[in-house]
């Protein structure tokens, strides 16, 4: 039992804690990003939904009953509206050309590019998007053998994160950007059956100044118009620096573009994973409404940072 004296410090430290989730919740549903610490702050909600549990947990062990209920009450307004992130929904009626697509950040190039091209061969990628794509790792890539699986596509390396590529198995006709769109490369992939998907690597930049969130705002958002400029469905496939929580994210996913690991249950699951101190789900797929998700994968790369998202989808046909 805590002493009487410890008791009447703890409380308080302990309710001030409790509210602590307010700020997270204001600003996932209010558009406030005029101050680059808030996308910050929003990347982190699942993080403040393990402290919010904590802090209930010790409250109720403590008997501080109002403490708890603030802390409960929290952890329903964080929870609640991201339930569905962890069940599977229904897919649309698809029937026609199934492709594998994936997405990997190479970190500046620092992949381990063996792998990277095994990963390729094994899991029968059709579809490739690259981010942070050096001219020397896509010499490296060539020469591990990386055109032979995958021949076609649009290549922009460049120096530092400024490089973005798109690989495919199938032809592809190269859709420039529109204006305001500075992060993102691809164009019209021939499938098979004779149809089209355009398709897309892309990598706003990370809203770490001010800066640069204005130009993840704009940029992210922009990449819809580009996405809509040929009439054929669009896929998205990246590195975005956002999560499901994220306003420019959400600009996307409310015009009808579907996010494949929430579709299958698994937008819990973190995608960068190898930074010193957090983990977050930063890489997407995007698929627009006529397109099935069949299954995602998220495998861990040697070498970078981000994890490698593989989903396999569906045409309508």
């Amino acid at each position: 039992m805590l002493r009487r004296p410890l008791r009447l410090v703890l409380r308080p430290l302990l309710f001030v804690l409790a509210l602590a989730w307010v700020p997270f919740a204001v600003f996932a549903a209010v558009d406030f990003d005029v101050w680059w610490p808030i996308p910050s702050l929003v990347a982190f909600i699942p993080y403040a939904a393990i402290g919010t549990l904590l802090v209930a947990v010790v409250a109720i062990l403590l008997k501080a009953r109002v403490v708890a209920l603030v802390a409960l009450v929290g952890l329903a307004v964080l929870l609640v509206p991201r339930a569905g992130r962890v069940t599977a929904s229904d897919q649309p009626v698809a029937r026609g050309d199934q492709l594998v697509v994936a997405t990997s950040n190479v970190h500046f190039g620092t992949v381990d590019v063996p792998a990277l091209v095994r990963l390729v061969r094994t899991q029968r990628i059709d579809v490739l998007a690259l981010q942070e794509d050096t001219p020397d790792v896509t010499e490296d890539l060539a020469a591990a053998g990386l055109r032979r699986a995958l021949p076609f596509g649009v290549l922009q390396p460049g120096p530092g994160a400024r490089g973005i590529s798109l690989y495919s198995r199938y032809p592809v006709t190269a859709v420039p950007r529109l204006r305001g769109d500075r992060r993102s490369v691809g164009g019209l992939v021939q499938l098979p059956s004779g149809g089209s998907l355009h398709m897309r690597s892309v990598h706003p930049p990370p809203p770490f100044s001010q800066s640069n969130m204005d130009r993840w705002k704009a940029t992210t958002r922009a990449m819809l118009s580009t996405a809509r400029s040929v009439a054929a469905p669009a896929v998205l496939l990246g590195d975005f620096n956002a999560t499901l929580d994220h306003h420019p994210f959400t600009t996307l996913t409310d015009a009808g573009f579907r996010d494949a690991s929430d579709e299958v249950g698994q937008a819990w699951r973190p995608t960068w994973t190898n930074a010193r101190w957090a983990a977050l789900t930063l890489d997407h797929v995007l698929v627009p409404p006529s397109v099935a998700v069949r299954a995602v994968t998220i495998r861990d790369l040697k070498g970078t940072d981000h994890d490698v998202v593989i989903a396999k989808i569906q045409t309508r046909g």
